[in-house]
């Protein structure tokens, strides 16, 4: 089974994880913008240019990027044929009905390659920030009590999908300690034995669940209240210049 890193946060000295949760949670908000704006070639190259230097900067290794993008590779494959025979005025060739086209293929890719980009950025907020610190972050920038527990929603929901792939992958080790072969049985009995891994990961999950809710009553947390967070956001010039960097970016985007 393939691991999904998506959802963890990866601990590693860099400059990119000592920036401000606030820096990256505004870069994410710039990310989306930029993909809104992106309507030409140059527009991608240039936000390119901007992503892949942040992600030089994480010291994270650009394999693990690259499966949280190939994890959604029947989605661009979607992307790519449904534009090739859809989209588009020259033909490369047609079989019976269906008419593939030059262009059509061509737009295909540049979804795709935004959607790509798109990941590498959501990637990158959680590989560099740890979920309290996204927290604290939200908070910090939208201030109220509904943002506050919607902040910490998000959080315990970051936390539950490395939690959730982790009872999978241990109920699928088990069940393959047991003799199961995924490659050597029909479609009908694949589906059937998947409830039998689906069912007790989600059981186990909510156990997990309750658990941490003992936890936090038992440590008093309260819905509503008023709390405190061991974490000092402190922007700094480096912040500044990330964001700039971003800005300009955008600008430029739009004004090409």
């Amino acid at each position: 089974m393939k691991k999904l890193w998506l959802g963890r946060y990866i601990s590693v000295p860099s400059f990119y994880h000592s920036l401000d949760s606030r820096a990256k949670l505004l870069m994410m908000v710039l990310n989306i913008i930029m993909m809104i704006c992106i309507s030409r070639w140059i527009q991608l190259l240039l936000a390119a240019c901007l992503i892949f230097m942040f992600l030089y900067l994480s010291k994270i290794p650009f394999s693990f990027y690259l499966k949280q993008a190939t994890f959604l590779k029947y989605m661009y494959l979607f992307f790519i044929v449904f534009f090739t025979l859809t989209e588009g005025t020259k033909t490369l060739f047609q079989i019976g009905f269906l008419q593939v086209t030059l262009d059509g293929l061509m737009l295909g890719i540049f979804y795709t390659a935004k959607m790509m980009l798109f990941v590498f950025m959501g990637a990158l907020l959680t590989f560099t920030t740890a979920p309290s610190e996204l927290v604290a972050g939200a908070k910090a920038l939208i201030k109220g009590q509904s943002m506050e527990q919607f902040a910490f929603m998000t959080s315990l929901a970051i936390r539950l999908i490395p939690m959730i792939l982790d009872e999978v992958k241990l109920i699928y080790s088990a069940q393959q300690s047991r003799g199961l072969d995924f490659s050597e049985i029909s479609l009908q009995e694949k589906l059937s034995k998947l409830m039998a891994i689906i069912i007790p990961a989600i059981s186990n999950t909510i156990k997990r669940l309750t658990m941490m809710m003992d936890a936090m009553e038992c440590r008093g947390y309260i819905v509503g209240q008023r709390r405190t967070s061991i974490y000092h956001l402190t922007w700094k010039m480096k912040d500044t210049v990330i964001l700039a960097s971003g800005i300009i970016t955008l600008v430029g985007i739009i004004l090409l």
